[in-house]
Order: structure tokens, then C-alpha cells, then sequence
């Protein structure tokens, strides 16, 4: 996948995939220096890691300050222009920057956010480059990263056609030498850190707005919550034995996603969590095998947020009582590989299912619903009919993913023993349109 460069800048075609899923051969341009505006970044401003990373490489990187946290690119160096107006000013603001300072490129952390919506679509009209970084596909450790010439759905579609037919076929890619294990206590910490002081500052920036309607007082609640039910759910690993024992090969895995996940907002038919609770349930009581169960997992991060506890026991009593479960801590592996199938919006937690080969549906928009890989008929059926995927047909996928949008690495903590500052080994594309070939460490 070529990932094209704005305003003819010359690009690197050193990529196995184009954007039309053809392979392409290898050569290598000089990457040219571009000027780059980070608008809406991560919480965890991992991303200013990044900003430094490419001043290091020759580009001239700015960054939007919407609030105080996002100082921290200021302290290390990268230049900063302040936006306190409410949000219905930020499109007239961002023109007149962009005219003022000449920016050929944008920087975004989801372009669903609200500002970086703004961009997403100014950046078309003005024909600019405008790179997406999302929470990987793979996880733990990966970091997504696409552009509008590159978008993960048409491109993956296009390449793995190419696949099912034999004309092309993705080169394994190599993982770096680890330095440490990615930690969710990490992030956790740094976002809460980072929310905490942007609500106390609120004062300097009180027009700001994020992509969920974060109030103080209603996060220290949810946090609360979040602990207590860690600590009431820490026996949930007695259900590793149940799993791999007499619930062997009888239960189907419902990973719940995060309630306002944009996935599931954006992306999928789904109003609710609650409403593909019902639909799955409902699907499952007049279709699937009177002796088998479904398994429900709450978000790790919708913990403190959302309990469906009780609407759950309301539906196993429908059912005739001892048919729905509902656990938290308990290890995903296990979880997955013992289960019947995955039933599932468009989770990543679907590609692990796919890893742990057992038969996965999508019933939302998702990259990896696609012909060998999901079921791809009706969730009716798909309680008796589906089938695990083919082991190549995943690995080929995996190999197709991290060597067109998913990067090695995550930008709040230092994973991988790589060049720079973020320690991610970037996506190939990625790599050589902004830091040029990359050798190995």
C-alpha cells in the first residue's frame, strides 16, 4: 500500500501492497520534509514523543493546544498554537492557519474527535495530507496508522481479494526485541493524570470539548466504581477451570465493547450495548443448541461506566435460568480458545478470536469481516453452521495488517528496542514516506 504524498512531495514505494492491493517493487526516494500540525492528540501525549521523533528527521512539526495538558509538547520543544474558542470557531481559525503557516500535513488521534472531524474534512477539500493514529487492531502492542489514501476497510478489501485469488501473498513481519510488556496500569495512569489536570485548568480553556462529555466529578465516580468492581471481580479466574472444563466447547464468548466507543456509534446499527445485548440473546434462545451458554465479558474500560448485570439475569431468567454468564477478570486466551465461536460489533477482540482459530461473525462494520475469515451468513445460522477459519488464512491476514496499517508499538509507553523516542517500529509505509528505510536496530 503506497500512501501518497501531499502536494507531490516524493514518497517512499519500498511497500509490499499498494493502495489498490497490488504488489508493487522496491525503491527508495529521499523522504522530503514536510511541514506537519498535530491537532487533537492522545491523552496519554504519546504523540509529542512522536512530534520530537520527526523534528529529529527533518519535518517541522506544530501542535494545536485545546488544552493544558497539551502544553507537554510545548516543554519538549515543538511549537504550539493556543485555541480557547468554542468549537463552532475552530473551522475559520484552522483556514487561517493553515493559510498563515503553509501546512502540507495533519496529525490526528481518531478523526472522530470533534476537532479533528473538522480537519479530517478540511484537509480533503484542501487536497492535504491527514494521518490517523488509532489503538491498534492487534493488541496489545500495535498502533494503527492510515490516511485518506490508505483508509483500512477499501484497502485491506482490495488486497485480500488479491489473496483469495492467489495473486499476492504478504511477507511475514518480524517483531522487534521487546523491552517491556505493555501496561495497562500505564496508560491508565497517564490518562487519568492528563484528565485530571486539563479539568482543574478548565478555567484557561472552558470552551473545550472532547470526544465524550467528560465531567470531573462523574470520572472520580466511575473510578471509584472501576476499583471496587476490579477488586469484587478478582476471583473471576476460577472460571479458567470451568472454561477449560465443563464449559469446554459448550459456551459462546460475547466480548462487550465500550458504550460509546465511536465502533459501535460510527460503525454498526447498533444505538446500544444494550440493544446488541438483546439482539444476540434473543438470536441465541431460538437458534443455538438448547445445551449450550453464552458468556458475556464486560470492557475493561467500560468497568466503571456501564454494569449489565441485571439486565443480563432478566434474560437468563427468559431463558430458563443458567444459560448466561457474566465475568470480568478473566484471561482472554482462556476465554476465547475453549468457546464454540465469538459473537461480537467489530472489536478487535474479534481478530484475537480469529488467532485463537475459533468461528468468529461481525456484526457491525469491521476490517477483518471478510470471505475465510468471519461467517459470513446471518447470526441464525451462525450458532450451527459456522466453521474456525483456515490457520494461513489468518496468519495471511495478520502478515496483510502489519505491513499496511499496524505498527509495532504503542505511543504511551516504550515497547520495542527501536530508533526514536516512541520506540515503534512504524508500519512500513509510514516509515519511509517520514523517517525514510528503516534498518534494523
Amino acid at each position: 500500500m503506497q500512501i501518497s504524498s501531499p502536494r507531490g512531495a516524493s514518497s517512499s514505494k519500498n511497500s509490499k501492497v499498494d493502495n489498490s492491493g497490488e504488489a508493487s517493487t522496491s525503491h527508495v526516494f529521499p523522504v522530503k520534509s514536510k511541514k506537519i500540525l498535530i491537532v487533537q492528540g492522545d491523552w496519554e501525549a504519546g504523540m509529542s514523543f512522536l512530534a520530537q521523533d520527526l523534528t529529529e528527521a527533518g519535518h517541522e512539526v506544530h501542535k494545536v493546544v485545546l488544552c493544558f495538558p497539551d502544553f507537554i509538547y510545548k516543554i519538549r520543544g515543538i511549537q504550539t498554537h493556543v485555541f480557547r474558542k468554542p468549537l463552532a470557531d475552530f473551522e475559520l481559525w484552522l483556514r487561517e492557519l493553515v493559510s498563515k503557516e503553509n501546512f502540507d500535513t495533519f496529525f490526528l488521534y481518531n478523526h472522530y474527535r470533534p476537532y479533528n472531524h473538522i480537519v479530517w474534512k478540511l484537509a480533503e477539500e484542501l487536497n492535504l495530507g491527514c494521518f490517523v493514529f488509532e489503538q491498534g487492531l492487534i493488541r496489545p502492542n500495535c498502533v494503527t496508522v492510515f490516511n485518506r489514501e490508505n483508509l483500512p476497510l477499501p484497502t485491506l478489501a482490495k488486497a485480500w481479494d488479491k489473496i483469495l485469488s492467489g495473486e499476492l501473498s504478504p511477507d511475514t513481519v518480524e517483531t522487534p526485541p521487546e523491552l517491556s510488556k505493555v501496561s495497562t496500569s500505564a496508560k491508565l495512569f497517564r490518562f487519568g493524570t492528563n484528565f485530571a489536570l486539563s479539568r482543574y485548568t478548565s478555567l484557561f480553556f472552558p470552551n473545550f470539548v472532547d470526544q465524550k462529555e467528560l465531567k470531573f466529578w462523574h470520572e472520580v465516580k466511575s473510578g471509584l466504581v472501576f476499583l471496587w468492581r476490579m477488586m469484587e471481580h478478582s476471583m473471576d479466574k476460577e472460571y479458567h477451570d470451568i472454561f477449560a472444563g465443563e464449559l469446554l466447547q459448550k459456551y459462546y464468548a460475547v466480548p462487550l465493547q465500550v458504550h460509546s466507543d465511536t465502533q459501535i456509534l460510527r460503525c454498526s446499527d447498533f444505538q446500544s450495548i444494550e440493544q446488541f445485548i438483546m439482539k444476540v440473546v434473543t438470536s441465541f434462545e431460538h437458534h443455538a443448541a438448547p445445551d449450550t451458554k453464552l458468556v458475556f465479558k464486560v470492557h475493561p474500560m467500560d468497568r466503571g461506566y456501564k454494569d449489565y448485570r441485571d439486565l443480563l439475569q432478566g434474560l437468563d431468567q427468559r431463558l430458563g435460568g443458567g444459560r448466561i454468564l457474566y465475568v470480568d477478570r478473566v484471561s482472554l486466551p482462556i476465554f476465547l480458545k475453549h468457546s464454540i465461536g465469538l459473537v461480537n460489533v467489530n472489536s478487535s477482540v474479534g481478530i484475537s478470536g480469529l488467532i485463537h482459530h475459533v468461528p468468529v461473525i461481525a456484526l457491525g462494520t469491521a476490517v477483518y469481516n471478510l470471505e475465510e475469515l468471519t461467517y459470513q451468513g446471518e447470526l441464525d445460522s451462525f450458532w450451527t453452521e459456522a466453521k474456525p477459519p483456515r490457520r494461513q488464512r489468518v496468519k495471511q491476514f495478520i502478515d496483510l495488517l502489519l505491513q499496511t496499517n499496524q505498527s509495532r508499538g504503542v505511543l504511551w509507553q516504550q515497547c520495542f528496542d527501536v530508533p526514536g523516542r516512541c520506540k515503534i517500529k512504524w508500519v512500513e509505509p509510514f516509515q519511509n514516506e517520514f523517517f525514510g528505510p528503516a534498518t534494523n536496530p
